[in-house]
């Protein structure tokens, strides 16, 4: 079944298969659920400065590590330190282990959702047996698993296999949409993922040769609608539950049980020593090796136990991370750009930053109200890597400046800068 992924070269990176950017080699750090301890993230940031100047550790959109800045003599060094921090379980799975789970499970008060140590246990569970399954290697390093709690906070990523929790320790589970007790969630998260695997197949199979690549569930020709009746198997067919997004808390907040947890937005995603020390110091018992980081898919950290509640906020300022609940780093990402990546037209991080330390989303010309949580993305180029889920302002460099518009629009002439 591996051959639904050579069908068309997969060129999603790992830390054993690198990508070759402008700026150096760009390896990617699988992390099943965001789970990090802090040790090991300070450790990676170590390897990271070891680079150079360009070396630098980034949090992705999946939850997920990426060092950029490799050079080239130092790939195999890379592989040997990742594994020894426990992150490359298995080399022929390391770049399909992208499972998604909802960070702020536990920490706030989510009535119904699934507590931090049942998600991290399903997390784990899931990790496990993707790896234990030889043909499950041929999934595209694109494909996502996805564990939500009550709070709808991981829906907006469209998982390509995901479970929800119900009531009385039932859950659904999609693409089949079906209601399963909790020790049954990972066996059907990963038949689905078979099952797309042999969908795949057989669409390719039938498939002209230059048809599109089926990465993921919604590439099937039929978007995903055979694969998840085949999945059902005759059972009855549950709606999927629709909880309204949940809240992304930045800053401290008090816990359920009576404690404190914290979030700090790392700008742009790209992470220093200082503040990931800072974030591995910040734990209960300032043990960093025994605090359990949450890496979100929004460009934060979770700290789920805060040794000295007082301190975050002025502590994640001067490691050059945001704690400030209304800060505009929540709302702004942006791709790689100058110098990083060979197609960029701007240095748009650079650009980025300027904006937000001058109190807005987007360039100065187009200084506009924007409703009320609007969001923007800054590209480099028109190809728009790194695009957020959702609506936001999309700010594209072009040869002659920056065009910004709507996501899904087309620029408008007028709006350069």
């Amino acid at each position: 079944m591996a051959a639904a992924r050579d069908r068309v070269t997969d060129r999603c990176p790992g830390a054993l298969v690198l990508h070759e950017a402008a700026d150096g080699g760009l390896a990617r750090i699988r992390l099943p659920g965001g789970l990090i301890a802090g040790g090991t993230l300070v450790a990676l940031a170590e390897l990271a400065e070891s680079f150079g100047p360009r070396g630098a550790v980034e949090l992705t959109s999946r939850g997920n590590l990426q060092l950029r800045g490799v050079p080239a003599g130092r790939h195999s060094e890379l592989a040997d330190r990742v594994a020894e921090l426990g992150l490359l379980p298995s080399a022929t799975h390391e770049r399909v282990r992208n499972i998604v789970a909802a960070p702020f499970a536990g920490l706030v008060g989510t009535a119904g959702g699934a507590g931090d140590s049942a998600l991290d246990g399903l997390v784990r569970a899931l990790d496990l047996g993707l790896c234990a399954d030889p043909d499950l290697a041929g999934l595209s390093g694109r494909f996502l698993f996805g564990l939500d709690d009550a709070s709808g906070a991981v829906a907006a990523l469209e998982a390509d296999a995901w479970a929800v929790p119900l009531d009385a320790g039932r859950w659904w589970v999609g693409p089949a949409g079906v209601a399963v007790d909790g020790p049954d969630v990972v066996g059907e998260l990963l038949a689905a993922a078979r099952g797309f695997l042999r969908a795949a197949v057989d669409a390719a199979v039938s498939a002209a040769p230059a048809g599109h690549p089926i990465w993921r569930v919604r590439d099937l020709p039929d978007g995903g609608a055979g694969l998840a009746a085949e999945l059902r198997a005759g059972r009855p067919e549950v709606a999927r539950p629709e909880p309204p997004p949940g809240r992304r808390p930045v800053g401290v907040w008090r816990r359920p049980d009576g404690g404190h947890a914290a979030a700090a937005l790392v700008p742009l995603g790209r992470l220093s020593r200082a503040g990931a020390e800072m974030l591995a110091a910040a734990g209960q018992g300032m043990d960093p090796a025994a605090v359990s980081l949450r890496v979100t898919p929004w460009r934060s950290v979770v700290v789920p136990r805060l040794a000295d509640p007082a301190s975050f906020v002025p502590a994640a300022r001067r490691a050059g991370l945001d704690a400030e609940p209304q800060s505009l780093w929540a709302l702004v990402t942006a791709c790689a750009g100058r110098p990083g990546c060979a197609s960029a037209l701007a240095d748009v991080r650079a650009d980025a930053a300027d904006a937000v330390a001058a109190g807005r989303l987007t360039p100065a010309f187009a200084a506009r109200p924007l409703p009320p949580g609007a969001r923007a993305h800054w590209s480099g180029c028109a190809r728009r890597c790194g695009r957020p889920a959702g609506s936001y302002v999309d700010i594209v460099a072009g040869p002659d400046g920056y065009l910004v518009h709507a996501a899904g629009a087309e620029p408008k002439e007028s709006s350069r800068w």
